[in-house]
């Protein structure tokens, strides 16, 4: 095998047209790498669309799982991978040239780093409404961290799955990706980067925010539309729920839905709004007897 920069995991789920684009983006990368396709219970397997871009990688692999998961196929794209590096990317996001690059360089400098967080740019499938705020695109994967690079601040700033890079020891350790979070089939579930980021930082290490490193991330059309973000923030608070659930946590975003809803015509933000949901969604989760359905 051809020396490489780092491994590539990218997961996907009958979406061929996105892993044709980013496998495309991926082989225009100034730096070899290994790209570990982990196809996640597809319909119809992806194998042919990978095989179009063998030749144009340090190493191709497929990897397929017969129960979908996102958090179950990145851990499996990480135990296949080789590279001590272990980078991320969703079928949807297309990095820049020089991505491979500057992911890896924090790693290099300092020895603590065991995450880091690149750029997620919005390239729009369909036009964005007015009322598409900033903050309310962050909940469709887009960054919002600024231009310098430096270690993350708060959970607020956490990188998102479409675009993070991990030492693959430090994951490993960690226990990989918890897979009782994270998509599966249509359903919203997240939180399980958040979990992992919150193992490492437990055990020392440093998250940080590389803003040179630049994936082109796709904005569906489902993602331009108001329902989307009612389920995302209700699926938000549910995850949160399965995650960490706290009396605490249950009384502070039950103090915070009548605030939002003040703040929600003050600031002209519809996040203040649909985070109303996450509210909803968390106290239903924490209620929600065991084994019922979400």
């Amino acid at each position: 095998m051809t020396d490489v920069l780092l491994s590539v995991v990218v997961c996907t789920h009958d979406r061929p047209a996105n892993l044709e684009g980013c496998l495309d983006a991926l082989a225009r990368l100034e730096d070899p790498v290994e790209v570990i396709v982990v196809d996640s219970a597809s319909r119809t397997p992806c194998s042919e669309i990978a095989g179009r871009f063998a030749s144009a990688f340090g190493a191709l692999r497929v990897v397929r799982t017969s129960v979908p998961g996102l958090s179950r196929a990145r851990n499996a794209g990480l135990e296949a991978a080789s590279s001590p590096i272990v980078a991320f990317v969703d079928d949807d996001a297309e990095p820049a040239p020089t991505w491979a690059r500057k992911i890896v360089r924090p790693f290099a400098e300092d020895e603590r780093v065991a995450c880091v967080g690149g750029t997620c740019s919005p390239v729009f499938d369909a036009r964005r409404p007015r009322w598409l705020s900033g903050r309310l695109l962050q909940f469709a994967g887009i960054t919002r961290f600024g231009g310098a690079a430096r270690e993350s601040r708060s959970s607020a700033e956490y990188p998102f799955g479409a675009n993070m890079a991990f030492r693959r020891a430090d994951l490993l350790a960690a226990g990989g990706f918890p897979e009782n979070l994270g998509r599966v089939g249509t359903t919203l579930l997240s939180g399980e980067e958040y979990e992992v980021i919150e193992r490492l930082r437990g055990r020392g290490s440093v998250v940080w925010l590389e803003p040179g490193a630049i994936v082109d991330h796709h904005v569906a059309p489902e993602r331009c539309r108001s329902s989307y973000y009612w389920r995302r923030l209700w699926w938000q608070g549910v995850s949160r729920a399965r995650g960490r659930r706290s009396l605490s946590v249950a009384l502070r975003l039950s103090c915070a839905a009548p605030i939002r809803l003040v703040l929600w015509p003050l600031a002209r933000d519809r996040v203040y709004l649909y985070r109303i949901a996450e509210t909803a969604g968390y106290l239903a989760e924490c209620l929600r007897a065991p084994g019922a359905p979400a």
